[in-house]
């Protein structure tokens, strides 16, 4: 695959080049002591690490965004619940009627609501695998930096 601006054939995708350039160390340590007094303690403890070039850092991959649970959780909480306890209140209304008339309002209220939660959220999702495909498709080049998707 040869670069568009410079014809170089050093090119790499990005992910390619950012699992390249990054490092992820993993250690540990533990010992066990003796006092003058013949007391004996232990001790130990893990840690990890990573690293990672310049040029691996700014080809990492896009970060999935946390808005879109966000929001349909908050809109979940705030309009969801109280309808749904409106649709269930049916069975504890005083007369048949009065929880009748509740439900027939309210149930066409609810499902509504599902369906553009679910459609909302599968919008504000599209934008992270669009963001996600581009990346798994595009390369780097080595030579003058140029990033670009081969056609």
């Amino acid at each position: 695959m040869n670069c568009p601006s410079c014809n170089s054939s050093n090119t790499k995708t990005l992910s390619m080049v950012w699992s390249g350039g990054t490092r992820n160390r993993k250690s540990g340590f533990s010992g066990v002591g003796v006092s003058s007094s013949g007391r004996i303690t232990a001790g130990g403890g893990k840690g990890s690490s990573t690293s990672q070039s310049n040029l691996a850092a700014t080809c990492a991959p896009p970060k999935k965004s946390s808005v879109p649970k966000l929001v349909i959780f908050v809109v979940f909480l705030m309009l969801w619940i109280p309808l749904f306890a409106a649709v269930v209140s049916v069975f504890s209304a005083p007369t048949f009627f009065k929880g009748l008339g509740t439900f027939v309002i309210t149930a066409p209220l609810l499902a509504l609501l599902t369906y553009g939660l679910i459609k909302l959220y599968k919008r504000m999702s599209a934008k992270d695998k669009n963001a996600e495909s581009n990346y798994i498709r595009t390369w780097i080049c080595l030579r003058c930096g140029t990033r670009y998707i081969p056609s």
